[in-house]
């Protein structure tokens, strides 16, 4: 990092206008040019910066630009003229996402890097996205149109502390990273199950995990968090420390900073070694295949060690509906008697054996292919039998009008949020997420669709708005709904912050409104889920 040797700042007057009650983390008088100097950098060593009250606002992303890569180096900054750029932008998940076009990418190496891009954002008012795996489905979650994208694929740390208790866990990591580097010490944390999905994003939506039967939800599992604020201000949030913004940020997405380092706990998990993989099911048992769905959703407070995913999906070009009923149990067991009822179903594919975390994880991401145009939806619901099946065939009947579509990959998947998980939920505080334990376990959908042609996209967002209606509705009128989005399957059209409940949007307002008093996390980094509404509005 290169940093100014002048001992000047110049007095632009930059000061944010603050209308908080609590000044603890940016005062009245914070003045970004003295954060700026505060952390080495100094701006009358830089000329575009220097020069900034005389340019036109529309230069702001420029002159960040420049500025990083003055501070930084050219390694460390991408611009659009940079052969590296359409290399970056192509390795998003969806093509929605890789479609978009930042100013420039960034790519800090640590927490202070990070404190100096957001300051220079505020100093420009150029925005910005942080992109953690890039897995969203929609455009602008984590990347941004003309503006600064930083990228933390540097922050890619994975240290086990000394007594094996937590990990120190960057957000740059992939969840395939976390998982190998601590299978040698025979441990693992609570994270993702597609090997290729970012940590920063799974776990500030929530991140469900294999063990969560047990010991919960990713963010009802991390120790504590390492946040860079909008002032510039690197803190820690934990139970004992800014507790409350460590209750926000478990669920409430990316409205309170940027977590440059994640302790999380860590659990025994001899060679990562588990069982699991897949079972592909034909039509003439689908009954039988949400009988067993069900089942295992009631009874696993009886082995929490087993873990389901259940996707019901529709193959075009052989006009073939199948169940792909995903397994998992948390240790090196195979077929055991909780799933007794799925393994007498006849599967014409059955991938399922004793395996490692990481290898598992592999197996899931085959399915999530880059490079396609996706969709997410979420809604959930106290789980029931009959309308569990109801949902498949509201799937399966809604999706006979876009069938045609060029490359559909659709699918209806399901899983239980079961009593442990939710359990789980009220440890260390409790998190935002507002469901309450009394009236689960819970049916969670997460539609979910595939495909190739743009000029579909209209028509496809168009039938999952329809299956989600329309579910929604069933689940009213059998006293079955309830409101809670999960934000790391929501869509672009979906509030997932109201669907806490007022009081805990309230709760997160307050928090926010606290630690980032400007707004910088709701006007400069627009993308994703924020506080006062979703990321489009209407329907599609």
């Amino acid at each position: 990092m290169l940093f100014s040797s002048c001992t000047a700042a110049l007095a632009l007057g930059l000061v944010a206008l603050v209308s908080a009650q609590d000044t603890t983390f940016e005062p009245l008088d914070f003045n970004i040019t003295d954060a700026l100097l505060d952390q080495g950098v100094n701006i009358s060593a830089l000329p575009e910066l220097e020069s900034l009250v005389t340019r036109s606002s529309t230069a702001g992303c420029s002159i960040a630009c420049d500025s990083l890569r003055i501070l930084f180096g050219s390694s460390s900054v991408i611009k659009q003229s940079d052969a590296s750029y359409n290399g970056f932008t192509d390795s998003y998940w969806s093509a929605q996402q890789g479609s978009v076009d930042p100013f420039c990418i960034f790519k800090p190496s640590n927490a202070p890097s990070v404190s100096i891009a957001i300051l220079i954002s505020r100093l420009t008012q150029c925005p910005f996205a942080a992109k953690s795996g890039g897995h969203a489905a929609f455009a602008g979650a984590s990347n941004i149109e003309g503006g600064i994208t930083i990228s933390l694929e540097r922050l890619d740390t994975v240290q086990l502390s000394g007594n094996k208790k937590t990990a120190d866990v960057g957000p740059g990591n992939k969840w395939f990273d976390v998982y190998t580097a601590l299978q040698p010490s025979g441990v693992t944390v609570i994270g993702g199950r597609v090997s290729g999905i970012g940590v920063g994003g799974l776990t500030t939506g929530g991140g469900i995990s294999f063990f969560s039967n047990i010991y919960g939800w990713a963010c009802d599992n991390v120790a504590s968090y390492e946040v860079v604020t909008a002032s510039g201000l690197i803190i820690t949030a934990s139970p004992s420390e800014n507790s409350d913004l460590y209750w926000a940020l478990r669920g409430g997405g990316n409205n309170f900073g940027i977590v440059s380092k994640f302790t999380m706990n860590a659990i025994s998990l001899p060679g990562g070694q588990m069982w699991g993989g897949g079972r592909v099911i034909l039509e003439d048992n689908f009954d039988a295949v949400v009988n067993a769905f069900y089942n295992v959703g009631v009874n696993s407070p009886s082995d929490p060690n087993a873990a389901q995913i259940l996707s019901f999906a529709y193959v075009p070009s052989a006009d073939l509906k199948v169940a792909a009923a995903d397994l998992q149990y948390a240790k090196p067991v195979a077929n055991a008697p909780i799933f007794s009822e799925y393994l007498a179903i006849p599967a014409i594919s059955d991938t399922t054996r004793v395996r490692t975390l990481a290898d598992l994880t592999q197996e899931f991401n085959a399915s999530n292919p880059d490079g396609l145009r996706e969709t997410y939806w979420a809604a959930t619901y106290k789980l029931n039998k009959a309308h569990t099946a109801k949902v498949r065939d509201i799937f399966f009947e809604e999706i006979q009008s876009i069938k045609d579509a060029a490359g559909l990959v659709p699918a209806a998947t399901l899983q239980v949020i079961t009593q442990g998980q939710l359990a789980a939920m009220s440890k260390n505080g409790g998190n935002p997420l507002g469901l309450p334990a009394s009236n689960g376990p819970y049916l969670l959908l997460n539609m979910n669709m595939m495909w190739t042609n743009p000029a579909d996209d209209t028509r496809i967002l168009q039938c999952n708005q329809r299956i989600i209606d329309r579910t929604v509705a069933l689940g009213k009128s059998m006293g079955l709904f309830e409101d809670y989005i999960y934000m790391n399957y929501a869509s672009q059209y979906q509030d997932v912050i109201a669907s806490y409940g007022a009081t805990n949007k309230a709760k997160l307002q307050s928090i926010a409104a606290k630690y980032d008093p400007t707004g910088v996390f709701q006007t400069l980094e627009p993308g994703y889920f924020k506080l006062n509404g979703p990321p489009v509005s209407g329907k599609p």
